[in-house]
């Protein structure tokens, strides 16, 4: 028998993971645990071939076979890595070009929010040129009541992580005998759901005076919050009505965002 040259050998293992590939990614394509029939002929492989890579699979802990019905499906490793790919999922690195067209066709500020260890954060911002520049910058913590980012924030959160922050918010506000727009639980209830409904939050003032926002929410598949996308600008300059343009962009820039994310 004719033995393999390296290349030869180097080639087959290449092709070995090209077919593990394969049936892992058949079978994240198909819904729930497969047999072993059905998940062959997905990847187009026979059987028997299908079964000698299954159990390789099986061995790595990316694929684990039921005892009850012997449907094939990911294992604890394959979920492992799945996390972690989520996990690292690069935020900035999506949003910073949609963020920069997003500045040049509204000629606004815009930036990008996430909720971090502190609450609401700005994590990247672009600025246009103005006689007065808005002070926030990346980094920056914003409240939940009174600024565009934290309104998205506290709307699409589970409740868990963010109703203490707007109890401590609205005493806050009470305290200090200035105006505030939300001024109880109830009202802070019914504008969170307001902004869910209308799929966007704005404030006009409530955070430094004579500057609106406006911010859509980012959504996963499963309708978690990824990241937010708002505009920034001086009351008399930004349109903040429901069907302006900006508010356009705004979502448009979200759906593309979520397409990027897959």
């Amino acid at each position: 028998m004719k033995s393999l040259s390296r290349a030869d050998r180097r080639q087959i293992g290449v092709q070995s993971v090209e077919i593990a590939g394969r049936l892992l990614k058949t079978l994240a394509q198909l819904e729930g645990p497969q047999t072993l029939k059905d998940l062959s002929a997905a990847a187009a492989l026979s059987p028997a071939k299908a079964h000698r890579y299954l159990v390789s699979l099986i061995r790595e802990g990316l694929i684990e076979q039921s005892v009850i019905d012997g449907r094939y499906d990911f294992g604890g490793a394959a979920r492992v890595i799945g996390r972690a790919a989520i996990n690292r999922l690069d935020i900035m690195r999506i949003g910073a070009p949609l963020l920069i067209e997003l500045r040049n066709t509204l000629q606004q500020t815009v930036f990008l929010g996430v909720w971090g260890n502190e609450g609401p954060t700005v994590l990247y911002w672009l600025d246009v040129p103005r006689p007065v520049s808005v002070i926030i910058r990346p980094g920056s913590i914003l409240p939940l009541l009174t600024s565009a980012l934290g309104l998205i924030c506290a709307a699409y959160l589970p409740p868990d992580l963010t109703k203490k922050r707007i109890a401590k918010e609205i005493a806050e506000h009470k305290r200090s005998g200035l105006d505030f727009p939300v001024k109880s639980l109830e009202a802070a209830a019914k504008k969170l759901a307001d902004v869910r409904a209308r799929g966007f939050s704005v404030v006009r003032g409530d955070l430094i005076r004579g500057i609106d926002a406006m911010a859509v929410p980012v959504l996963d598949f499963k309708n978690d919050l990824v990241a937010v996308l708002a505009a920034v600008g001086p009351s008399r300059s930004i349109d903040v009505s429901s069907n302006g343009k900006p508010i356009r962009e705004l979502k448009l820039a979200a759906k593309k965002f979520v397409a990027l994310i897959g």
